[in-house]
């Protein structure tokens, strides 16, 4: 899920900056894939060891505030992710992984191991699909980048009326967010493949997978939910 104006971020990548120094390909994916781990792992930690404790916090606190306090971190991680310091993008990184993981952990409370661990996995399969997808055909993904940020923003607002206005939810929502964090996933792979390959850009680049992949996963396990159910 692209930071930003998708064909700006595109042109500004594609390019070294002055002073940027250009690292192997090897050592570029090596740090996307240990950023988005590092990001796994704190939600995982979070889940494991304050879970419960998170939870509860969230019912006992003003919903407002939260989301105040939510918002505020993710925006300024979206603005340190903007700098041209890999040491900014990686604290602005970790200032957004750890609200989402405050959200993971109140998603994953009082659903069945067995449903998170099938959400994972189908989250899993569908990222590799997609990142294999976007390596074969990464012009069609590139492409698509405006169109994706439009539609994901239709259906947020279409969400939030039927939800607050409504009072209605329809599963199809679900299925509507995943087909475009999916696509998402390919369009963030296809211009990793296309970039600069620096630190910052990898850094970067992570941070998007991550928010593509976590909100991949809470819808997954928002369908499986419902099923049990």
């Amino acid at each position: 899920m692209a930071i930003g104006n998708s064909a700006k971020l595109y042109e500004e990548r594609r390019y070294l900056k002055a002073g940027e120094v250009e690292i192997s390909e090897r050592g570029f994916n090596l740090i996307i894939g240990g950023v988005l781990l590092w990001g796994f792992v704190l939600n995982y930690l979070m889940v494991a060891l304050f879970g419960a404790q998170i939870s509860q916090m969230m019912v006992s606190v003003n919903p407002l505030l939260f989301l105040v306090g939510y918002f505020v971190m993710v925006i300024a991680g979206s603005v340190l992710l903007s700098k041209d310091s890999p040491v900014l993008s990686f604290i602005g990184y970790n200032l957004i992984a750890l609200p989402i993981g405050v959200v993971v952990c109140a998603c994953v409370t009082g659903v069945p191991v067995s449903i998170v661990k099938s959400a994972v996995l189908v989250t899993a399969i569908v990222t590799l699909s997609f990142m294999i997808l976007a390596t074969v055909f990464p012009g069609f993904f590139l492409s698509m980048g405006s169109a994706l940020g439009v539609g994901l923003l239709i259906a947020i607002a279409a969400e939030l009326v039927t939800t607050l206005i409504f009072r209605t939810h329809s599963s199809v929502y679900e299925w509507v967010f995943v087909a475009i964090f999916s696509l998402f996933i390919g369009y963030d792979w296809a211009l990793a493949n296309t970039c600069a390959r620096t630190v910052n850009n990898a850094i970067d680049l992570a941070a998007n997978l991550y928010l593509d992949i976590i909100n991949l996963f809470l819808r997954i396990l928002e369908i499986m939910s419902k099923r049990k159910d």
